[in-house]
């Protein structure tokens, strides 16, 4: 955690005004000024005698701007004195609190969203490149404490320094401040998940995704497959507002490890049986497992948008023949990225003598890059007799 007290006390700009002038005051910066840039509301207000002393961002611009500004007869002066930290000041964003800590062309470069898994938050630095290397490494130590100002539960926030990759779908975090400590709980939607951020893979970005799923209408004992479970997100969210059965599959043992400690801590209506498998085993003829599950399951869940439409083979092998539903999750390239996404869905069905039935809904979960988007489709699918 960061160490709040060397903020304590030091020299600070005020701005000195009488009490009975301070709410004209304050209502001035916030219709002709923004406060949040004057004001520094990381330090306590002073009120001595008939005067109130405000804290001000240490920036020669904003003591120019209140000298230029239409005062309306309000009589002020600009004094230097001992300033204290306060223990209730709140930020609204990484910006405002990195006002007067960072020069505003920096503030400007700084990460425009990051995650927060519980006790971690995780940032991707993908515009501080063109800085000089001695600069870099303190201003990232500065956006990583505003993190933790702005998120009282962080207490240590990694660098994210790669992509996504490997068949466990794991990147490379490294601390900037907080305890090298990866292991978290994460609460979501009514449930609670325990995960390893370096070991497993898990986005909070997913999190209305996940409710959406999770609230659709499900037949009572409904045989469910989620083929890439992780920690189990997807699988728990249904399974505790919906009396189903649910198969949990994935590759990574770390990931299956965390999804049987979560079905643990939360309290499911449904059932979920967790398997540490790679799903292209299942149709081995020799899988046992495989054999148990072909053309019985009712809905599949593929979320795995890099590479899911390469295993709607295997979700073919475990639908019932009479028809199932499929989510189906993909990243695919902009203009049209749905029609484009359905378009790969049932050119694949097609091959295998399948096809789409019914398009129940579709629709961007989310931009992924400047040329693409995350999609899903959720599609009642069947096969040609």
């Amino acid at each position: 955690m960061m160490n709040m007290s060397k903020i304590g006390k030091e020299d600070t700009q005020f701005l000195k005004i009488k009490k009975d002038s301070a709410e004209k005051f304050l209502n001035l910066i916030k219709t002709k000024l923004s406060d949040e840039f004057i004001v520094d509301k990381r330090k306590k207000v002073i009120h001595s005698g008939v005067y109130v002393l405000f804290p001000l961002i240490k920036n020669k611009e904003n003591i120019n701007k209140l000298n230029e500004c239409n005062v309306n007869g309000l009589k002020f002066e600009i004094i230097s004195a001992k300033g204290e930290l306060n223990p209730r000041s709140k930020f609204r964003s990484l910006e405002e609190a990195l006002v007067g800590e960072l020069p505003e062309d920096i503030i400007e470069l700084i990460p425009k969203s990051y995650d927060v898994i519980g006790k971690i938050s995780v940032i991707e630095f993908d515009r501080f490149s063109s800085l000089s290397v001695d600069k870099i490494s303190l201003y990232k130590k500065k956006v990583a404490g505003a993190i933790v100002k702005v998120n009282k539960t962080v207490e240590t926030v990694y660098e994210k320094k790669s992509e996504v990759k490997g068949k466990y779908r794991l990147k490379e975090l490294q601390p900037i401040i907080g305890v090298d400590n990866p292991e978290t709980f994460h609460k979501e939607n009514n449930c609670i998940f325990k995960l390893d951020v370096k070991n497993t893979y898990f986005t909070p970005r997913l999190v209305f995704e996940r409710k959406r799923l999770s609230l659709l209408k499900f037949a009572k004992n409904e045989l469910i497959v989620d083929m890439f479970a992780g920690v189990g997100p997807i699988s728990i969210q249904i399974a505790r507002n919906n009396d189903v059965k649910i198969y949990s599959f994935d590759i990574n043992p770390t990931a299956h490890k965390y999804l049987i400690k979560n079905i643990k801590l939360n309290k499911l209506k449904g059932e979920i049986l967790a398997y540490n498998i790679d799903i292209m085993d299942l149709i081995n003829s020799s899988n046992e497992l495989g054999i148990n599950l072909k053309n019985s399951v009712d809905r599949t869940i593929m979320n795995l948008p890099k590479q899911s439409i390469n295993y709607v083979d295997i979700a073919c092998f475990l639908m019932k023949k009479t028809g199932g539903i499929l989510h189906l999750y993909q990243f695919c390239e902009k203009p049209n990225p749905i029609e484009k996404g359905i378009e790969n869905l049932r050119t694949k069905l097609n091959r295998m003598g399948w096809y789409i039935e019914e398009i129940i809904n579709s629709k961007i979960v989310k931009p992924f890059s400047p040329k693409s988007d995350l999609i899903v489709v959720d599609v009642k699918i069947k096969y040609i007799i």
